[in-house]
């Protein structure tokens, strides 16, 4: 009985020794990984925004973690604005020669560069981790399935930026510094307005592309036709979406109408460079008439 007893003890000792060991024969090959730069163009524009999405590329799904050991940074010069998005995109699957590899974004931003020239990014590592399959020997519940993530010291592959020179501006165009694609529209906020007291409008811009810091839209000769302008305040927005940047500028402008009739806030301007069509361009808003009540039709309720 003792003998046994002593027996089943060695076994058991034996089976917890190897309980953590893996069950296949041959260890697993290393995945084919790497980290890159996707779709970036060869040649932009000063100021002209660019995204930068470093992406993993791996021949397996199984990726269990990808942490930064160095970010990697420009061997010359320096970003003129850089903005990190929040979500630089979901995985997705790609062939390349053949076998189907799995990408997956890792970080984005959205940079610009002020000054002509040619630009590398270099020197980027990513800890990556990767899970595998593994069948482990449980002394209480025998054969199971389980993973065990191993990790992988990945480099960031290198990326050339060519910086051009703008074009210069032809005459009778106030270039604003941006760089992109824009709209701009007049917007009245629905009320009554009446002669001599405050009323509001709200010039919109945005598009595809950066707002330079200093600029607005030319405002100041479209609040002249029966009416004065008081004040302007600013707020200013920006963000990814789809890979690209999206800017919006509103302009709060306060104006008192003068009159009652024929009051019209002109056409609002702004002058930017387009880098698709490679040309300078200028949006403009459509006019807005403006309805003025006199303010004797003005009434306070009257409590009886």
């Amino acid at each position: 009985m003792v003998m046994r007893k002593l027996f089943q003890l060695v076994v058991l000792m034996l089976a917890l020794g190897t309980g953590n060991s893996v069950a296949a024969d041959n260890a697993p090959k290393s995945p084919e990984m790497y980290v890159e730069f996707r779709d970036v163009p060869s040649s932009i524009y000063e100021r002209e925004p660019v995204s930068l999405v470093m992406t993993l590329v791996s021949s397996t799904p199984d990726i269990a973690f990808a942490d930064v050991v160095k970010a990697p940074e420009l061997k010359k010069g320096e970003f003129s604005s850089v903005q990190k998005v929040s979500q630089p995109g979901r995985p997705y699957e790609e062939v390349i020669d053949g076998r189907k590899f799995y990408c997956f974004p890792l970080e984005a931003y959205v940079v610009t560069l002020a000054d002509k020239g040619k630009y590398e990014l270099a020197g980027g590592e990513y800890s990556i981790g990767v899970s595998y399959p593994v069948v482990v020997n449980d002394p209480f519940w025998g054969r199971r399935r389980s993973t065990e993530v191993r990790r992988f010291s990945v480099p960031v592959n290198k990326v050339s930026l060519k910086v051009r020179d703008l074009p210069a501006a032809p005459g009778g165009i106030d270039f604003s510094g941006s760089v992109g694609q824009f709209t701009i529209e007049t917007v009245v906020p629905k009320g009554d307005i009446f002669i001599n007291e405050e009323a509001t409008a709200i010039v919109v811009l945005k598009g595809t592309g950066m707002i330079a810091e200093s600029t607005l839209p030319e405002y100041r000769d479209a609040f002249k036709t029966g009416m004065k302008l008081k004040s302007i305040s600013e707020s200013r927005d920006a963000g990814y979406d789809n890979g690209e940047l999206v800017s919006e500028l509103h302009l709060e402008c306060t104006f008192i109408p003068q009159e009652r009739d024929g009051v019209e806030i002109g056409e609002v301007t702004f002058d930017y460079f387009d880098p698709v069509a490679g040309e300078y361009r200028t949006a403009r808003s459509k006019p807005v008439a403006v309805k003025v009540k006199s303010s004797t039709s003005k009434r306070d309720s009257i409590a009886i």
